[in-house]
């Protein structure tokens, strides 16, 4: 096989691999989501409390049984490795896990919003704690 052949190969599966990828939202409109979150008490460092996901935009996604909501929680630095927790449905658009922040400051949460196979929506929020 000649190199120009063997290149032609390699891009065309390439090609097919990025097809593939590029359902990833399974046709969610993914600029449409917005997620939202609060916690209850107000979060002071060192105080466990529940975060809450309010999210909006996936509403027929919302209702699906295989939905799962997951909170990425970093510190603003990054330097610390994530904290992954996998929420309990709170109410139709609401998503809740218990969490305590060991510091105060700047947060970074990541929700992570998967159905079935092709879907992955990944939406970023700040949040400040005391």
């Amino acid at each position: 096989m000649t190199l120009k052949k063997f290149g032609l190969i390699l891009l065309a599966a390439l090609l097919l691999v990025a097809a593939g990828c590029s359902s990833r939202s399974g046709g969610v409109d993914e600029s449409a989501v917005e997620t939202h979150i609060a916690s209850e008490p107000a979060a002071v460092a060192g105080s466990p409390l529940q975060l809450t996901a309010e999210i909006e935009g996936i509403e027929s996604l919302l209702q699906e049984d295989d939905l799962k909501i997951d909170f990425d929680i970093r510190e603003e630095t990054e330097q610390e490795l994530p904290v992954l927790l996998t929420s309990t449905k709170k109410s139709d658009k609401e998503y809740e896990v218990e969490h305590t922040f060991p510091e105060p400051g700047k947060y970074v949460i990541y929700i992570h919003i998967y159905a079935g196979d092709d879907i992955h929506i990944i939406k970023r929020n700040e949040f400040q704690v005391g």
